[in-house]
């Protein structure tokens, strides 16, 4: 058995270093410099071992490793900054056995890939594990993405950003209000991190969803006392939220099945859940579209004419025509995404700016002065 293992370990070993060499060949036609990585840091196995790897590997001197290691560990670009760059110039890529990621540090020229889009697509096959409660923007393919974005940036215009503004100085505000009192004063802010994506996605739910919630920090004890729907909704997004990696790769049908442990029930119970209040925002805005009521607003008052725009064309979706507006799977896909990105990306932004700014007073008094000039401007 033993024998087996280290012959297909072996085999494998060979086809990488081949792979390897096949996309070094493929890459050596740009001109640009490489770099050779015998590990794809996509590579699943990989990423389980490479925190513990990595752990090992710090606690070596400088200069000892190749210098592709440094490439191998997850977020290298943080660490590296610019240094690469400086090495290597606007554009390099890394070679792994999987394929060939080129690197580049050029405004120009990454505006003109964005301009480009039908040219420079995106491996949306890579994004399917988004796909929680259905086909969504971020997995659209080129022909698709366009349906998705009508709807999905209708709301986000100039007209809504009023709005955003004030529902951030009312988070924060209430954010700063319970670090300076109450059991965060006492013992200290459990996590700023939870903190920040709580302010994040009350102001998505607020300005997208029209969903208003107060704002509830990591340290106040009495958290998750409430039993309103408000509080379900959003305590069942924080739970999907929080265990999202995990629901990509398992169904969150399966979690709710009774042999299941509690703690993964609990999870596939909010997933459950999560998706019938979804279902509730749709029908109580599509009641009051028929009714001629303005109903929420934002985002789902947007998903209501898709809906209404795809149940008019029934048959769109076969070719020769085009389809039109959204599915109910398409609508509930898209509301995930949304949440999902806010939690990924604002959410994470305000917490390493926090921590940064920590470390550096002097950048501290210049983002405040920065900020109070609008709240001058505003009042004069």
């Amino acid at each position: 058995m033993l024998d087996y293992l280290i012959a297909i370990l072996g085999l494998y070993l060979i086809y990488s270093f081949i792979c390897l060499e096949i996309n070094y060949r493929r890459a050596s036609s740009m001109g640009i410099p490489l770099i050779r990585v015998p590990v794809d840091p996509l590579n699943i196995p990989f990423q389980v071992f490479e925190p513990h790897l990595f752990t090992l590997l710090d606690l070596l001197p400088p200069g000892v490793l190749p210098t592709y290691v440094p490439y191998l560990r997850r977020g290298w670009f943080f660490l590296d900054k610019a240094d690469s760059h400086l090495r290597y110039g606007d554009i390099f890529a890394i070679v792994t056995p999987r394929g060939i990621h080129i690197q580049i540090c050029h405004s120009e020229t990454i505006h003109d890939m964005f301009s480009r889009r039908l040219d420079f697509v995106r491996p949306v096959e890579n994004y399917k594990l988004l796909e929680i409660y259905g086909p969504c923007i971020s997995t659209a393919n080129p022909e698709n993405w366009p349906r998705h974005r009508k709807f999905l940036a209708t709301p986000f215009n100039e007209n809504i950003m009023k709005l955003v503004w004030s529902e951030s100085l009312s988070q924060t505000r209430q954010m700063l209000n319970t670090w300076t009192t109450g059991a965060s004063l006492a013992h200290g802010i459990t996590s700023v991190a939870k903190d920040t994506r709580t302010l994040s996605l009350n102001v998505l739910a607020a300005t997208g969803f029209r969903q208003s919630f107060s704002f509830q920090s990591s340290s106040d004890e009495n958290a998750g006392e409430e039993t309103n729907t408000a509080s379900s909704y959003r305590d069942a997004l924080s739970t999907v939220l929080d265990n999202a990696i995990l629901l990509m790769l398992i169904p969150r049908w399966y979690l709710s099945l009774p042999f299941v442990p509690q703690s993964l029930q609990r999870i596939g119970k909010a997933a459950e859940g999560f998706k019938k209040h979804m279902e509730r925002m749709l029908v109580d805005e599509t009641a009051a579209h028929k009714q001629g009521r303005t109903g929420a607003g934002g985002l789902m008052t947007s998903f209501v004419k898709a809906l209404n725009n795809h149940d008019a064309n029934p048959n769109s979706e076969d070719p020769p025509k085009q389809a039109q507006g959204l599915s109910v799977d398409e609508i509930f896909g898209n509301i995930f995404v949304i949440n999902f990105a806010g939690h990924d990306t604002t959410a994470n932004t305000l917490a390493f700016s926090m921590y940064l700014l920590a470390t550096a007073p002097h950048v501290q008094s210049w983002v405040g002065e920065e900020v109070q000039s609008f709240f001058d401007a505003a009042l004069s």
